[in-house]
């Protein structure tokens, strides 16, 4: 059994569906079918190989700081593999790239997993959870594009949403630390926008409490999944300074679960 909740997992796992693939589909229809892009998109399709390509850079990478093993022989297929990614192009048939990725090529990169599995550990988030996070996704966008909002913090913030939305699409390649990463932009924005942000909750409210949502909920799942600790401690309305520390310690009070409820 695969532990593809390490990144040598998830590379294993992705190039064993594009070999089932049929040697007649255009490389087009391959990468679409198996990264869940529309294969009309060529940009989308070419932006997701290349993240599975460096997926394999990142496998290689924790191969290489791994004590003990014979690194070499690990890694030996990889020229293989990356044959089989690049040269990207298109339109030819899938069969002589294909062809790269034979057993034993295969066989190896499981041995990688194997000891990957080891070192790095990630839980692996429901569906329910993506689901949970593009609903917040979207729903924050519509509200700040009907928001009052204007000028470059209106720019600013659709462009982290699509931040995130762009890493949530590559959740399959790179996993909840492609996700977390993004997070960390966000809240970098947050921070570098306090002023502006706290002026536009004044008549936008509801766009600082969506972004508050979508931030809790990204940093709750992926702290979970990736066994670390959550990035804030606190709302992102404390951030903003649109509550203060007692009024936040009261919130948490509040919102504490009693430990009769619990059992």
């Amino acid at each position: 059994m695969i532990d593809i909740n390490n990144p040598a997992g998830r590379f294993y796992e992705i190039l064993r569906q594009a070999k089932s693939k049929g040697d007649d589909l255009r490389v087009r229809q391959v990468w679409a079918q198996v990264l869940s892009e529309d294969e009309s998109d060529d940009s989308a399709v070419t932006k997701k190989v290349i993240e599975l390509y460096q997926l394999g850079g990142e496998v290689k990478l924790l191969i290489g700081m791994s004590d003990g093993v014979n690194k070499e022989l690990y890694l030996s297929s990889f020229p293989q593999i990356e044959r089989a990614i690049f040269p990207l192009n298109l339109n030819t048939t899938w069969k002589a790239q294909k062809q790269q990725l034979n057993d034993g090529v295969m066989t190896r990169l499981q041995f990688c997993s194997e000891l990957l599995s080891s070192i790095y550990t990630e839980e692996q988030l429901e569906k329910e959870d993506l689901d949970q996070v593009t609903k917040l996704i979207e729903e924050l966008f519509d509200s700040v594009l009907n928001s009052s909002i204007e000028g470059g913090l209106r720019l600013t913030l659709l462009e982290e949403v699509e931040r995130l939305r762009s890493a949530l699409s590559m959740y399959k390649i790179k996993g909840a630390k492609g996700l977390k990463q993004s997070l960390q932009s966000t809240i970098g924005m947050v921070v570098a926008n306090q002023t502006d942000l706290s002026n536009a909750s004044k008549s936008d409210a509801d766009v600082i409490e969506r972004l508050g949502k979508l931030i809790d909920k990204i940093d709750s799942f992926t702290s979970k999944a990736l066994k670390v600790h959550k990035v804030l401690t606190k709302p992102v309305q404390f951030l903003i300074g649109l509550i203060t520390e007692n009024e936040n310690t009261s919130k948490s009070d509040t919102d504490e679960v009693p430990e009769e409820a619990e059992a």
